[in-house]
């Protein structure tokens, strides 16, 4: 049997084990799959495969603008030397930028607020890399992007889907930014569990997308941590119904929101809003970037 008629079993199957959309929660009345990560974030052709994930039309199509700013940015946030100089990768760089250009003009990087970050080689302070003030479109796209890839990788761990009496947050930040280095080695210390995304049968592409997690089934509790190429990171927990909400610390109530948040759904309103840089208001570019903007 072919590889393409076993993936189309697999989906099938999958698609009959779990008939509601994974973001809302609601029955599809339609097949459709959500790409999460999105293929926004890869040349064409270098999505990791296993990442489609059951979604109601609205689920599927209500983030378009937010798939593209974070797929954007991801690749050009990239610290990947074995990708910087790759002829598809620039490629599919410029095409996103043209798009956004023409499409979303307001989430292009504001250069104006540019300034160079500095390493020290020997006695002599050398530009390593750029600083730039977090555009609001990117800010509101990892948000999002927060909420499906929380979504998505509970149900993908669990075979279970987060429910409207799930809490769940997440947050995003750069390893390059000076201060992170710690909650790096926390994430990697802790979590038994690493899935690193690929694609077989297709010539390498450096470091593409993979996550550390764990999963405590008794207590209902997830934690994952996702690395997009050498750049951003998006971690989130999930706490289950039983689960007791802390009353002080970081892990506060008042930073949790409600599960089944995507678009499709029909009343469900996070408690406060999830995403941001818990890191500044700032996000690292690499230098020189390729191709400049």
């Amino acid at each position: 049997m072919s590889d393409s008629k076993l993936k189309k079993i697999r989906r099938q199957k999958f698609c009959a084990e779990h008939p509601c959309c994974y973001f809302c929660g609601r029955v599809r009345l339609e097949t459709t799959w959500d790409h999460v990560p999105p293929k926004a974030c890869f040349p064409q052709g270098y999505a990791p495969e296993g990442f489609e994930f059951p979604a109601c039309k609205e689920c599927n199509k209500g983030a378009d603008r937010e798939d593209q700013i974070f797929g954007f940015y991801s690749m050009l946030l990239d610290f990947d030397e074995s990708k910087m100089s790759r002829q598809d990768h620039i490629e599919r760089l410029l095409d996103l930028r043209k798009g956004i250009i023409n499409n979303y003009p307001d989430a292009l990087p504001d250069l104006a607020t540019a300034h160079a970050l500095f390493h020290e080689v020997g006695s002599i302070l050398s530009p390593a890399a750029i600083a730039l003030d977090t555009n609001p479109a990117f800010k509101k796209a990892s948000k999002i992007m927060g909420q499906k890839l929380t979504h998505a990788l509970y149900l993908r761990e669990t075979r279970r889907i987060l429910t409207a009496d799930h809490r769940f947050r997440c947050m995003w930040y750069q390893p390059q930014q000076a201060g992170t280095e710690a909650l790096t080695a926390y994430f990697s210390s802790l979590f038994p569990n690493k899935t690193v995304g690929n694609r077989p049968n297709i010539k390498p592409y450096g470091d593409r997308f993979g996550y550390l997690s764990g999963f405590k089934e008794e207590e209902d509790f997830f934690m994952y941590a996702a690395q997009f190429g050498h750049g951003l990171i998006l971690w989130g927990s999930v706490c289950g119904p039983s689960t007791e909400m802390p009353e002080a610390g970081p892990l506060a109530p008042a930073l949790w929101s409600t599960g089944l948040c995507g678009p499709g759904a029909s009343a469900t309103t996070p408690r406060t809003p999830i995403g941001g840089n818990a890191h500044g208001e700032k996000i690292c570019g690499r230098l020189p970037t390729a191709p400049s903007l």
